[in-house]
């Protein structure tokens, strides 16, 4: 572990004030508390104090509505003066908040790369960026790997009927077609939606596969529907992030949910030290595995402490704290990890995982690697770009 360094005087130096949001309660709340426990346990290890300044940490439930994460950013710049934005978690939360952040001059490290008008304001103001991922990062290689892997060539997608949801279904669908393949059927339930079963019972029999972005409750409802309508077993699944991951596993049946498909940039069982010493530690701390947005917290404290240690702790001057931050490079539990300038977003490894049943729980373990994917994953960065501004306003067509 990496100690808090110079700790006698801290008294007398100012803290660094963080301004964490996350949903604690509604939809993603269960998220929202992994992604703050992730971000606690980050700083424990990584060390709370920094030549004497104390990071001083608030977590502010956003209720997973845009309007209500905006107001908690607003009172957290004019009000309590914050130094850093950390969050929010929902791709529209990320919109709503990130441009009024922008133009206070506020450092905020984003969990998603939602919308054209957050990565323009990266670029204009350079106070922010996305130490998470990309939909594109994600979607595109698990297209690959359903297409010359699997030889999946006709597939139904399944999708929250919001911006996350349509970039995670262009992502895949922009690659998918250019390889030859086909989406039958793309079936949209509400963000609001926890009971999966009018919508699994659209999934056509004669579909090779379905791919699907489902949240939290999404995702275990879908599972036990799945196995409900005699499915498991004869439709192959391949989840993207969301729907693999342990947010969501955790509360799915087991025998539901094994020998389901991934593609995510963090499955719990990566075999590298890092990442089995944070899941280790994870887990001794809370009972339960981390999931994705457990390690996206935990590696966001460990670049802003990496970029404070360069600065001795002073967070004072935005600017130099942003060109800090962007410029760590560090090896996560994910793997490699390095924001690129050029759209401020990571370039990172993608896995393909396969969920499975190990002494009655549900663990996500990897298969396949591709490495040091960029945040427009195998597209263009012209075609990324156009993709990205149409699936980040409705639904996009098969």
């Amino acid at each position: 572990a990496v100690g808090a360094a110079g700790t006698a005087g801290a008294a007398s130096k100012s803290p660094v004030k963080v301004a964490y949001l996350v949903p604690l309660t509604g939809t993603a709340a269960a998220n929202g508390k992994d992604e703050e426990n992730g971000f606690t346990l980050g700083l424990k290890h990584f060390g709370s104090t920094v030549d004497g300044h104390k990071i001083q940490v608030s977590f502010m439930d956003t209720q997973a509505t845009p309007t209500v994460a905006l107001s908690d950013a607003k009172k957290a710049i004019t009000t309590t003066h914050v130094n850093v934005v950390e969050g929010p978690l929902l791709a529209n939360e990320i919109a709503a908040v990130a441009p009024f952040v922008m133009s206070k001059g506020v450092v905020e490290d984003d969990l998603f790369f939602a919308t054209p008008t957050q990565m323009q304001g990266y670029q204009t103001a350079k106070f922010g960026y996305t130490s998470g991922w990309d939909a594109y990062q994600v979607g595109t290689v698990g297209a690959k790997w359903a297409y010359d892997t699997m030889h999946w060539h006709h597939m139904t997608t399944l999708a929250d009927d919001y911006a996350f949801g349509w970039e995670a279904v262009g992502a895949f669908d922009k690659e998918f077609t250019k390889l030859g393949g086909t989406i039958t059927t793309a079936i949209w339930p509400p963000l609001s939606q926890a009971d999966m079963s009018s919508y699994v019972s659209q999934i056509p029999s004669a579909t090779q596969g379905v791919f699907t972005e489902l949240l939290g409750a999404q995702g275990v409802s879908f599972y036990s529907q799945m196995s409900s309508y005699g499915l498991k077993g004869k439709i192959p699944v391949l989840g993207f992030t969301t729907t693999v991951d342990q947010s969501t596993l955790a509360s799915a049946t087991v025998t539901a949910a094994a020998g389901t498909y991934g593609v995510s940039q963090y499955c719990t069982d990566i075999p590298t030290k890092v990442n089995q010493t944070f899941a280790k530690l994870y887990h001794s701390a809370y009972g339960i595995w981390p999931a994705y947005y457990s390690e996206a917290g935990y590696t966001k404290a460990e670049i802003l402490v990496a970029a404070l240690k360069q600065l001795h702790g002073t967070a004072s001057n935005e600017k130099k704290l942003a060109q800090a931050m962007l410029g760590v490079k560090i090896h996560a539990p994910r793997g490699p990890v390095a924001i690129t300038k050029k759209v401020y977003a990571p370039i990172q490894n993608t896995y393909i995982c396969k969920v499975e049943a190990k002494t009655g729980v549900a663990r996500v373990v990897p298969i396949k690697t591709f490495k040091n994917v960029p945040p427009q994953g195998l597209l263009s960065v012209s075609t990324w770009k156009s993709t990205f501004t149409a699936d980040s306003k409705g639904e996009p067509t098969p």
